[in-house]
């Protein structure tokens, strides 16, 4: 008989545990390329040829109250937000970068519309946040980067500190656990520390010590006490959030 021990978790799932279904709403600007999420690293497309696409970033059947709504009816109780991926564009009004949705034709904050129309519709809210960057000049290249094939890959790499990421990182997720009320997950994703690249042992990957993941949790912790905060961050926290898993 196998046995399993029982860990209590920082946040509080017991809502969690009972609600369960909710809903996952996942789009960036990189939506403009009608391919993939990860468009930027799959085809190393160039930042300057990428960020085309923040002159036609204007979601005009974007209605978070009709989505919300539909939610409601299909029996949800929350619904979680990407508020950056891993292109680095922000879909709030952050004070720390000018790549976000705000500066293009959108002209708004989006994730504060969705959290106003899905907190009206008595659903729960939560945020993703990517740890990922691959806009930001201070995150060094790795093996999921798009510029990882880049001739000077290696000294690019001596020219960025991640530790000023990392900070620029808390910052932004200080901006989304204080100007929009009670949130009640936080998706971070995602850590990669054993990827390498053959050959290039200047890219490597990235996990908790990199994103200075103790100070970022507990930032989260002090900020929205009771918060449901995922696993992903390479800390474990209150819930394991796998991918691709297929059930047999």
């Amino acid at each position: 008989m196998s046995s399993y021990q029982v860990r209590k978790t920082p946040g509080d799932v017991a809502w969690f545990m009972q609600d369960r279904f909710g809903m996952f709403i996942h789009w960036g600007m990189y939506a403009l390329g009608a391919r993939h999420e990860w468009v930027k690293k799959y085809e190393s497309i160039p930042e300057g040829v990428y960020d085309r696409w923040l002159q036609y970033f204007d979601p005009d059947m974007y209605d978070p109250v009709d989505w919300a709504r539909q939610a409601k009816a299909a029996g949800m109780k929350y619904a979680v937000l990407t508020t950056k991926h891993h292109e680095g564009f922000c879909m709030f009004d952050s004070q720390y970068t000018d790549y976000k949705c705000t500066n293009t034709p959108a002209g708004r904050d989006l994730v504060r519309e969705y959290v106003e129309a899905f907190r009206a519709a008595g659903l729960k809210v939560g945020f993703y946040y990517s740890l990922i960057d691959w806009h930001h000049p201070e995150f060094p290249y790795d093996p999921v980067h798009p510029r990882r094939n880049d001739p000077d890959s290696e000294e690019q790499n001596k020219k960025r500190d991640i530790k000023k990421y990392a900070a620029y990182m808390r910052n932004q997720v200080r901006e989304l656990m204080t100007h929009y009320g009670k949130i009640d997950i936080a998706w971070f994703d995602y850590s990669y520390p054993t990827a390498t690249v053959e050959g290039k042992p200047w890219l490597v990957g990235k996990g908790k010590d990199d994103w200075e993941a103790e100070q970022l949790i507990a930032l989260v912790r002090e900020l929205q006490p009771g918060i449901i905060i995922n696993n992903r961050t390479g800390i474990e926290q209150d819930l394991w959030t796998p991918e691709q898993v297929q059930l047999k």
